[in-house]
């Protein structure tokens, strides 16, 4: 079986696996973030729950107000919706998040240099704003100038990914399984200004 992934639109395969890339640079994921399944027969429906009761009325909205707020350095915005996400999220979801996300403080090294992420840093460390994993994840896109399109599939391809039983192995399966959240990623998109959301996929210098 093939560990290959098809995107459909919005993004591509290209922007998808570049989006994928630069979010994973100095990060092994370990551990699962709000999306968790812990029997292999429940991922299909665990998948769906996660897309209605979290992707899409919470998650996806923070990701691109990050993401938008991050190309005009708005970081008080971004703190702003990383406090929202935070005061509505249940205990146990919170803590995986945050959790997760301190893998992508303490790993990101060619993060470090980007005066923007690190006053966000700064922040976090500093008990001024949570830090979730949907949050930075958004940020870093942003600063990298990644498509939004392909970047909100890369950050639900990494919940699946890190939440999904058996997570070091991926099957046609599971892919298409995956792919179910594509159209919640369009909705998401809706709307939002077209340069954003698509994009050439190209990565810039920071």
């Amino acid at each position: 079986m093939s560990d290959s992934l098809h995107i459909a639109d919005p993004g591509n395969s290209e922007g998808f696996s570049l989006a994928h890339f630069v979010s994973h640079l100095g990060i092994t994921p370990g551990r699962p973030a709000t999306f968790l399944c812990r029997e292999p027969g429940d991922l299909e429906s665990a998948w769906r729950l996660w897309q209605e009761t979290f992707f899409a009325p919470r998650l996806a909205p923070a990701f691109v107000d990050t993401y938008l707020c991050g190309t005009e350095f708005r970081l008080d915005e971004i703190q702003a919706v990383d406090t929202l996400l935070d005061a509505g999220m249940p205990d146990a979801a919170r803590r995986r998040s945050l959790e997760t996300a301190f893998a992508f403080l303490e790993g990101k090294e060619e993060m470090r240099a980007n005066s923007e992420w690190k006053r966000f840093a700064g922040r976090v460390a500093r008990g001024e704003t949570p830090g979730h994993a949907t949050i930075l994840f958004a940020l870093q896109s942003a600063l990298y100038h990644l498509p939004l399109a392909s970047a909100l599939t890369a950050y639900a391809w990494f919940e699946f990914q890190s939440g999904r039983p058996g997570r070091s192995s991926a099957t046609e399966v599971g892919n298409v399984i995956f792919e179910s959240v594509i159209p919640l990623v369009q909705v998401a998109l809706r709307g939002k200004n077209g340069d954003a959301a698509g994009g050439s996929g190209q990565l810039r210098a920071i």
